[in-house]
């Protein structure tokens, strides 16, 4: 038997990759085409949507044709990050390209090393713009892919108003960055940031349950002697969401693998999945919520499915335009989505079952 195709850890790309083909094929057509509004292009989509994981296939399709890509996080020393895979990736036939540092720093010392070399030396702009000629006169391509970006980040504001610069001179240079919705939106709202306002912008929503279904059928029957009424049922648990596609397809292997019963199987997989998704998913997004926000997603629990901004205001007895501030919050965050006009609904599966879990513990 083969191993499970199934891989639930969060940035790496599962065997199973579904739903992203088209934004994948996209973004790698644009490598050939300088005019394609995917050459700078923004991902954006809740935890556990696979932002990471589609610029891990994106990045390892680009670099195997040959495309030299330079994958970062939006975090202290990400310009110091570029330049250095920028230099280890360009190929030893091409002279390397490295300014002299006029100050090195160990620990709290900074040293003068030289004092002879311009300060300008020392500038990103100046420096990555050395190390791309000889890769431009060689046609040679560059991705970056900047994952997790964080918003106020000036480090994030250099490398983007020098990669403006860079695409304005003629580099042949390629930009997809990823991110939570709201840092993408407080990043676009951004006075310095304002070129990001015209790149094309992916939303990375749930996949569609054809396929998720299509998927385990495929998958399942071919190991296991196994329903298809039981892998539908198992496709519907995950509502589309990419996480839990990996974590139900994860446990179902695994229970099926270890002789589980077929008839109980989907219930022992959607306690295991469940309590993946509390522990991984729920927890840390509850934690990031103010008192305000708690108050109104747990008005929202009260409701089987669809909320009615109407009820949550009733419930609460906060006045509407108090209750408004929390709403757009929440929206932005990706906590909750507008399902119908005046209807909210949780973005994440399980979140009503997290909640009245939380609300069960508080109150003991």
């Amino acid at each position: 038997m083969r191993k499970n195709p199934y891989n639930p850890s969060f940035g790496k790309r599962p065997e199973r990759f579904l739903g992203r083909d088209t934004i994948a094929h996209e973004a790698l057509t644009a490598l050939d085409n300088e005019n394609s509004p995917w050459r700078t292009t923004l991902v954006t989509g809740v935890r556990g949507s696979g932002k990471t994981a589609l610029l891990s296939d994106i990045g390892d399709s680009a670099s195997a044709n040959g495309c030299i890509v330079i994958s970062v996080t939006s975090e202290k020393f990400m310009l110091e990050d570029i330049l250095s895979q920028l230099h280890t990736k360009t190929p030893k036939t091409i002279g390397r390209k490295l300014p002299k540092p006029s100050k090195v720093t160990i620990g709290a010392l900074e040293l003068d090393v030289n004092k002879s070399v311009p300060y300008f030396l020392n500038n990103f702009r100046y420096q990555i713009t050395q190390m791309l000629e000889d890769l431009k006169r060689k046609k040679l391509k560059v991705l970056f892919l900047v994952d997790e970006a964080q918003k106020h980040s000036e480090e994030m504001r250099t490398f983007i108003t020098t990669y403006q610069h860079l695409i304005r001179e003629g580099f042949d240079v390629y930009l997809i960055m990823a991110g939570l919705p709201n840092v993408i939106s407080d990043i676009l709202n951004d006075s310095v940031l304002t070129f990001l306002r015209r790149a094309n912008q992916v939303v990375l929503d749930n996949v569609d349950l054809s396929l998720v279904s299509y998927d385990y059928i495929e998958v399942f029957m071919d190991e296991f002697d196994v329903s298809g009424e039981i892998l539908e049922k198992a496709a519907s648990v995950t509502k589309g969401y990419p996480y839990l596609i990996q974590l139900v397809g994860f446990y179902l292997w695994d229970n099926l693998s270890s002789g589980v019963y077929k008839t109980v199987v989907l219930d022992k997989v959607i306690v295991q999945a469940k309590a993946m998704m509390f522990q991984n998913v729920h927890k840390p997004l509850y934690r990031e919520l103010s008192a305000g926000d708690r108050e109104f997603v747990f008005a929202m629990a009260a409701d089987e499915r669809l909320s009615k901004f109407a009820d949550i205001i009733s419930r609460t007895g906060k006045a509407k335009n108090n209750l408004s501030t929390y709403r757009l919050r929440l929206l932005d965050r990706g906590y909750i989505k507008v399902a119908r006009r005046g209807e909210l609904i949780f973005s994440f599966p399980f979140t009503r079952e997290f909640l009245q879990q939380e609300s069960n513990t508080t109150e003991l």
